[in-house]
């Protein structure tokens, strides 16, 4: 791993040990506000193939910069993946900046994703780094893009130096990079049917949903 000026930030010293099964309240963010960072200048972006709003694509681009900049791009790719993968599971907030700012212990420095409610800045402090961060939200989020999910639906990971009593209740799906995935077991809980290949093809589907329901 390159040396950094700042550390990745993951949950709980050092590794990310998301929540368990059970459902405890409604999700409660430690902060009032949503993460906020300027896109780099020279980064074009064309909002017409996008998917989501900006905002969402700067809170997808700053988890991957705290979590998980130091993995190659694959292990990058997995963990933005458990994030979209929360934002269209009904039990989690329904957008990515929902996901990344989640707090359900409703306690101050207990976020799902700690880099949220550290105390610290957030804001990116590598250039070149955050470019990275910010591309790869991009192609997650682009339309009709061909980026499967290479973790099969997975809702929970954590680092592959430790073997947290949570990940025994889930089904194992895969190690990418520095990262063991997991999904529940027996039946998933997304919506019926085989889930889309992308979260940006899913995305097209809710928002063609919505325009035919408001017919209705």
């Amino acid at each position: 791993m390159t040396v950094r000026s700042r550390p990745i930030r993951t949950l709980f010293a050092g590794v990310l040990v998301l929540a368990a099964l059970v459902v405890t309240g409604g999700a409660v963010s430690a902060r009032a506000e949503v993460p906020h960072a300027a896109l780099p200048s020279d980064l074009h972006v064309d909002w017409t193939r996008m998917v989501v709003s900006r905002q969402e694509l700067i809170c997808l681009a700053l988890n991957d910069y705290w979590e998980a900049r130091g993995q190659d791009t694959r292990g990058r790719v997995a963990v933005a993946q458990v994030v979209l993968n929360r934002a269209r599971d009904p039990r989690f907030p329904d957008s990515i900046c929902g996901v990344v700012t989640e707090n359900r212990s409703q306690r101050a420095g207990l976020c799902q994703f700690s880099w949220w409610c550290d105390g610290r800045s957030d804001d990116p402090d590598e250039t070149a780094a955050w470019r990275q961060s910010v591309l790869l939200a991009k192609s997650l989020l682009t339309r009709n893009n061909a980026i499967s999910d290479l973790t099969g639906g997975a809702l929970w990971y954590h680092n592959r130096d430790v073997n947290p009593a949570w990940s025994g209740r889930l089904e194992f799906a895969v190690r990418v990079g520095d990262h063991y995935f997991y999904r529940e077991t027996g039946p998933r809980v997304l919506q019926a049917g085989a889930p889309p290949q992308t979260f940006a093809d899913w995305t097209e589907e809710q928002a063609l949903d919505q325009v035919a329901n408001s017919g209705e």
